[in-house]
């Protein structure tokens, strides 16, 4: 037989041989490896999904978190305005209020001062009269010259004076 001759008998125990061989390592190693492959691929793209689901509820918080500092801004500049308009109204009304007292105050001091003035013309009016009859009758009783009429009207005046 020459060297290039094929042998059946061998070459069908060959191809018998790696037909065990394959089936063999396509049973018990590709399946469960490329199981195992799919198995990691799919453990792998839940993760990736997660992650961008996570990714996509944290920018909604973010969202929701920056427009509820905004609200929260506008409504505390609300509450803010609203209390300077409080407090100044409330200013206002106590300004107003005191200027009433202030003037009630003040009719009723210009009213005390007119009884007062009013009580002291009368008192003054009075004194002045008694002091009339009392030079009068100084007058009447004494019969009096020149001179004296004049030292009496002067004591009289200078009574009145102080």
């Amino acid at each position: 037989m020459s060297s290039l001759e094929i042998d059946w008998k061998i070459l069908v125990g060959q191809i018998v041989n790696f037909a065990i061989l394959f089936f063999a390592l396509k049973f018990f190693v590709y399946g469960p490896f490329t199981k195992l492959v799919k198995e990691r691929r799919d453990k792998i793209e839940e993760g990736i999904n997660k992650s961008l689901m996570a990714d996509e509820n944290l920018k909604k918080i973010d969202e929701l978190k920056e427009k509820s500092i905004k609200e929260s801004e506008e409504e505390k500049k609300k509450a803010f305005i609203k209390t300077e308009e409080e407090i100044k109204r409330r200013k206002e009304e106590a300004e107003k209020k005191a200027e009433e007292e202030r003037l009630l105050l003040l009719a009723k001091s210009k009213k005390e001062a007119e009884d007062i003035k009013e009580k002291e013309r009368e008192k003054t009016r009075k004194e002045v009269i008694d002091s009339a009859f009392s030079l009068t009758e100084k007058l009447i009783k004494e019969n009096v010259d020149e001179s004296k009429n004049k030292k009496i009207v002067n004591d009289f005046l200078n009574k009145i004076e102080t």
